[in-house]
């Protein structure tokens, strides 16, 4: 065993490993608290000790290296997010995490989760068969929830939003010409959907919109239909894949 140098923390060599121990004051119960640091050689303990102290004096809380992702996007899911967002915005959440997040992540130590990692789950889920706008929602759901971690100071930096972005083909919008929208209104003339296509059609609305309609939304006496609610897709499947879906 090895004295430390001056200006250094406890460090020691134990068999073929060097270890060394910080120690960080006493708790509440009066015992000495300590952090332990492994490395292969004294020089790789040292620049551990020096990154935990940067740390520290950063005001970062001590590192946990037991907390896992999985164990923080379980707690991220059922503490941070309800009340935060809509109740289908949570469920959609939930299933990403379930789903892609934690069979990937589940037992790496959220400490050392890794750009390297996100950037190896979205190439796995594109060569899975997955559709670019699954692979974002995937990386989206995981941003935010590492962007609550550094917020509470126990990563040091968001490694989703540092990963490479799936590429999104803008897809190229299309509207019906006159001639179109006016064989439509003939084709629905006299039928129950009538109403519905000839506001959409002079409104601009998207089908959940005007889905969402109420006859509250119509002010006869200044001839404005205010639209504020709109009928969202509940889909009961993860992303990228077959199942069925409806309104």
């Amino acid at each position: 065993m090895n004295r430390r140098g001056r200006g250094e923390d406890s460090i020691y060599q134990e068999g073929d490993r060097w270890r060394g121990v910080v120690s960080l004051g006493y708790g509440l119960d009066g015992r000495r608290v300590r952090k332990k640091i492994t490395g292969a050689t004294k020089a790789e303990v040292l620049r551990k000790l020096r990154d935990l102290r940067n740390e520290l004096d950063s005001g970062l809380p001590v590192p946990d290296d037991r907390l896992t992702v999985g164990a923080f996007l379980d707690r991220w899911v059922t503490r941070n997010l309800p009340g935060q967002i809509s109740d289908v915005t949570l469920d959609s959440y939930a299933n990403t995490v379930r789903l892609h997040l934690e069979p990937a992540f589940g037992r790496t130590v959220l400490r050392k989760l890794t750009v390297a990692d996100v950037d190896g789950l979205l190439s796995a889920k594109r060569e899975a068969g997955y559709s670019p706008n699954s692979q974002r929602i995937i990386r989206a759901v995981l941003r935010r929830a590492l962007h609550q971690a550094q917020r509470e100071g126990l990563v040091a930096r968001n490694v989703a939003a540092l990963s490479t972005a799936p590429r999104i083909r803008a897809k190229e919008g299309r509207a019906l010409t006159i001639v179109e929208a006016r064989r439509l209104l003939d084709a629905v003339r006299g039928t129950r959907n009538e109403a519905l296509l000839t506001t959409m059609l002079a409104f601009g609305l998207r089908r959940g919109e005007a889905l969402g309609l109420r006859w509250s939304s119509l002010d006869w006496d200044a001839a404005t239909l205010k639209v504020t609610d709109g009928v969202k897709r509940v889909q009961n499947r993860e992303p990228g894949r077959g199942g069925q879906t409806g309104w």
